[in-house]
């Protein structure tokens, strides 16, 4: 990719590694999410594991953004893949000693594994502006680091509940240690410049930047002040809100609802959609971010809204061409996103700037995780099981199984819409 067709070979090893060491933590975070609930047929015990991983990254996040600039990132990336392998391995030991993963155990070795997957995201996120200097070789290495949490959005759910339905918890823990070790292979291949190799050396090319940063720092509630930053944080809060609330309902909804046999078949579709989109990025998507970024979210909103309705669930064709699309924008949209945070700041800047934006974005995550449990089994179950709906309605929305999962995906596409709408009044407004 970039002007000759392809970006810093050190970003594409690290990028390799953090999608496969995301894909396996993800995976493990389904397949006993999905195991859970399976036992009781409770949203919320799928979610309370959802709740747990995500508290533990906001969590540590502060400590990440002050501390960050001050550590070598190679080695850096080397101990947090160690200790996500290990807490693989504790894992595993109690599945074959004890037969079944015990919650008390499971739970802090998830948080664990949790921080040290925020820990790469963020050194990553903060090496990418470092290693790429050509605006538009920067805007498609941006479209490969999305991609490795997006990518993961779309293939996990369905990668963790086929491999428990086929393997149980075992194929979900061996493929979570198989990908720490190729995580940890490909941070020891990349080539590291001289520079990175004290800490905190590099980071100091100068941006175009939209924001004149205080001397104190970045911090949340400034950046909120700052008309640019809040666009941006209503428009990434709420994709958090709603691909989190998505990661959770799609797979419960999959094994309530239409079925298993649509996981292998959505499996292959979002993973070609989502190539697809980040090809698109990559080709002319990069050069109008904003506008990108609005049709993408406008596409996702209508195919959630769809999603709430019989004929969604019942007509085949719309059910994958809106799988398809969904896919497809999604890269788009984070691409977007991480190119116009990038765009605000300057590259030393960058770990305290990712910090107050994961902090406010995982929160969302975590909010997300409770709220689209108890809107489905508090709310909507004894809402749509009322006897006095109109027949029109009913025939709109349908019953039994899933039915709640489905339309707790079509309030989502409203939150969407909702918030481009917002974003879109700030920008008028200055």
């Amino acid at each position: 990719m970039g002007g000759d067709g392809g970006v810093n070979p050190t970003v594409r090893w690290l990028w390799f590694g953090q999608l496969i060491s995301n894909l396996g933590t993800q995976c493990s975070l389904y397949g006993i999410g999905l195991w859970s609930f399976e036992q009781r047929g409770e949203l919320l015990r799928f979610a309370s594991v959802a709740f747990v991983v995500q508290l533990a990254k906001v969590l540590v996040l502060p400590l990440l953004g002050r501390q960050l600039g001050r550590w070598l990132p190679r080695r850096l990336m080397l101990i947090a893949n160690g200790i996500g392998a290990i807490c693989t391995i504790v894992l595993a030991a109690q599945l074959l000693l004890l037969g079944h993963p015990q919650p008390l155990l499971v739970l802090p070795l998830l948080a664990l594994a949790a921080m040290a997957e925020a820990a790469l995201v963020l050194a990553f996120a903060s090496l990418i502006p470092v290693l790429e200097r050509d605006p538009q070789r920067l805007a498609r290495a941006n479209g490969l680091f999305v991609s490795s949490d997006g990518l993961v959005l779309s293939m996990a759910p369905f990668l963790g509940s086929a491999l428990v339905a086929g393997f149980g918890l075992p194929g979900v823990l061996l493929l979570d240690g198989l990908s720490f070790a190729v995580a940890t292979v490909c941070v020891l291949a990349a080539h590291w410049p001289a520079a990175l190799h004290r800490p905190g050396a590099g980071s100091t090319t100068p941006a175009n930047q939209a924001l004149a940063v205080p001397p104190g720092g970045l911090r949340l509630r400034w950046l909120w002040r700052h008309p640019a930053a809040r666009q941006v944080l209503v428009l990434g809060t709420a994709m958090a809100f709603v691909y989190a609330s998505i990661d959770v309902l799609f797979p419960a909804w999959l094994i309530a609802g239409p079925g298993r046999d649509r996981l292998l078949p959505g499996l292959l579709l979002g993973a070609l959609g989502y190539g697809l989109g980040l090809l698109l990025w990559g080709r002319w998507g990069w050069r109008r971010p904003a506008a990108v970024l609005a049709i993408s979210l406008v596409l996702q909103s209508l195919i959630l809204m769809g999603a709430g309705l019989l004929v969604f669930q019942n007509w085949l064709v719309m059910w994958f061409g809106g799988l398809l699309v969904f896919s497809l924008a999604l890269p788009l949209a984070l691409s977007a996103l991480q190119t116009r945070w990038q765009q605000l700041v300057a590259p030393d800047q960058l770990p305290q700037l990712l910090a107050q934006r994961y902090r406010l974005e995982w929160a969302a995550r975590l909010l997300a995780f409770l709220c689209s449990a108890v809107l489905a089994d508090a709310v909507l179950v004894p809402l749509l099981a009322w006897e006095h709906w109109p027949a029109w309605l009913v025939g709109s929305l349908g019953q039994g199984p899933g039915r709640p999962l489905a339309v707790s995906l079509g309030a989502m596409g409203w939150v969407l819409l909702l918030a481009l709408l917002l974003q879109r009044r700030m920008r008028m407004r200055t």
